[in-house]
Order: C-alpha cells, then sequence, then structure tokens
C-alpha cells in the first residue's frame, strides 16, 4: 500500500511538471542571433486568445515575445523592464476567460508581475522563416 501511494505521489509531481509553461532555451542551445522582433509588428491589438503558451524569448529588458501556437505570436510591451525575464526560464501570462488583455494582464516572470501595456500581433510566418534560415547559415558553417 505505501508502494501505491509513493507511486500515486510521483505519478502527481511528473504530470504537474509537464503542464509547466515551456523553458526559455538557455544561452547554449541557443542558435539563432537576437531577432529584432519590431520589423516584423503587423498591428496593435487590444487582446489574444489564450490557451497555453507554445514558446517565448525576451531580448529587450521591457518587452517579451509570446507565441500562442507555432503560427502566433504577439509582442508584449511591458510596463518598464521586468528583470524576471532575465534569471527566469519560465513565465506565465494571466488572463480572463481565455483572453490576454492589454493594461488588464501582466506577465509572471521568476515572482515578479509585469504589466502589459500594449499588445502587438506578429508576422509569425516570416520570423519562423528567419529563424529556419539562421539555423541553415549555422549548420552551413560548421
Amino acid at each position: 500500500m505505501r508502494r501505491v501511494k509513493r507511486l500515486s505521489l510521483l505519478l502527481a509531481v511528473f504530470v504537474a511538471a509537464c503542464a509547466q509553461q515551456p523553458a526559455r532555451p538557455g544561452s547554449a542551445s541557443h542558435t539563432h542571433h537576437a531577432i529584432d522582433y519590431g520589423k516584423y509588428v503587423l498591428s496593435t491589438v487590444p487582446w489574444f486568445h489564450f490557451t497555453s503558451l507554445y514558446s517565448w524569448d525576451s531580448n529587450q529588458p521591457g518587452y517579451v515575445v509570446v507565441w500562442a501556437s507555432p503560427i502566433e505570436a504577439y509582442r508584449l510591451a511591458l510596463a518598464g523592464p521586468c528583470l524576471g525575464l532575465q534569471t527566469t526560464g519560465i513565465i506565465g501570462l494571466t488572463s480572463q476567460d481565455g483572453e490576454v488583455s492589454s493594461t488588464r494582464d501582466a506577465v509572471i516572470a521568476g515572482g515578479d508581475h509585469c504589466q502589459i501595456m500594449r499588445i502587438e500581433r506578429l508576422d509569425a510566418r516570416a520570423i519562423r522563416a528567419l529563424q529556419s534560415r539562421q539555423k541553415a547559415d549555422v549548420r552551413h558553417a560548421r
């Protein structure tokens, strides 16, 4: 009976770990160069639908780029530098009824709650194409 309880506990911990948001790739595994996401802004939007975080990146102190899916990306302008983004591998987003809204919601990073001031929809396909080219360049350089 004790073994079953221990196994159940381990299984619960494993499931909880899998439910966490994706970790940001460390600098050792970062194969792409810093991207100027500002060049890929299509429009400013008041909110976006959010069910889970596919990926994220932050290469500017007051911004974070979140991928709601492989083909849907947004750049979030924050109320100020979000220092937790520099020290954590996992972030979260607040949302209400499945929507992340500017001025109402926040990025949670390493214990910091960083208010979202503006949401910009990005050209995700163009960014993915750039990342693919950068990866190909790295492979050819080896």
